[in-house]
């Protein structure tokens, strides 16, 4: 089995979405940046990786990964 990316968006708090699977980090990351931009005060995201072996790993972005986005359009 192939590495797969995926984010999981939870909107208000409550309600889980899954988006993917992206061809790469750079890819999701990409596109997570722009999830970002739209989400209001209740809402979060997470990245998550599917590995060879079928495992599901979650994590959360730092604040700092989407603060260098907004730093750069400066």
């Amino acid at each position: 089995m192939k590495k797969a990316y995926y984010l999981i968006e939870v909107q208000g708090g409550i309600e889980p979405l899954t988006r993917g699977p992206f061809q790469d980090e750079h890819e999701r990351d990409d596109r997570a940046k722009s999830i970002h931009k739209a989400l209001r005060l209740d809402d979060s995201l997470f990245w998550a990786d599917v590995d060879e072996a079928g495992g599901l790993i979650v994590g959360s972005y730092v604040a700092g990964f989407f603060w260098e986005d907004i730093n750069s359009e400066s």
